[in-house]
């Protein structure tokens, strides 16, 4: 996660990723979506979780993500997105909610392949 910037607190976006096979892939920013109150609770949540390794494969070392917050991938978030960029990336991603319901290895997607 992102440090919230100007008024917003708690969170600022969620770096999100799926499973290819046991890595775990980098899709995005998730920074929309959030009630107030759902970031500062998810800020919560999320700061239990932490740890110093970045969890994706490969790992985040350029742009503003590699200053995130790491935490362990164990939680779940369903997000609505326009589409893949062709370099991996969800388009436009929209937070909906977490899912207990699912297992994190379970999310795989299917982005275009460089």
């Amino acid at each position: 996660m992102t440090d919230p910037e100007g008024t917003r607190a708690g969170i600022g976006a969620l770096l999100v990723g799926c499973y290819d096979g046991p890595r775990l892939v980098f899709a995005g920013r998730v920074g929309t979506g959030f009630t107030h109150a759902f970031a500062l609770e998810l800020r919560k949540r999320l700061d239990a979780l932490a740890q110093k390794a970045c969890p994706f494969d490969p790992p985040i070392v350029r742009g503003p993500e590699r200053h995130a917050h790491w935490v362990k991938p164990v939680l779940v978030c369903e997000v609505t997105y326009t589409e893949w960029t062709n370099d991996g990336r969800l388009r436009s991603p929209v937070f909906v909610r977490l899912r207990s319901d699912v297992h994190p290895k379970d999310v795989a997607a299917s982005p275009p392949r460089l």
